[in-house]
């Protein structure tokens, strides 16, 4: 791991200290977010998490393209709609996360 990605993973880890940064940020595999509304974000990686200017954490990501069987027919189901699959997610509205797929 590169000096920059270790210094990226510190600092996520300072700002939201769960079980789920580290993994999520440390490999590219099936995750979800279980969001307060009822929707569920399949994402593929967390690139980065940041502290905006009003205190808010957020999670930079990449979405996942396809959900895995598990998941697919999930009612509220958010995966990228495009090739463009980056995302920004307000942490506050993440009522769970956790691996959608086995390894």
């Amino acid at each position: 791991m590169s000096n920059e990605a270790e210094d990226s993973l510190k600092r996520a880890k300072s700002l939201l200290p769960a079980w789920f940064v580290p993994r999520m940020m440390e490999d590219v595999w099936h995750f979800g977010l279980l969001m307060s509304d009822g929707t569920l974000i399949s994402i593929e990686t967390i690139l980065s998490v940041a502290q905006a200017a009003d205190g808010s954490i957020w999670l930079d990501v990449r979405l996942s393209e396809a959900a895995p069987f598990a998941i697919e027919n999930y009612p509220k189901l958010l995966k990228s709609p495009t090739s463009r699959s980056d995302a920004s997610i307000n942490v506050c509205h993440i009522m769970a996360a956790f691996e959608t797929a086995d390894t």
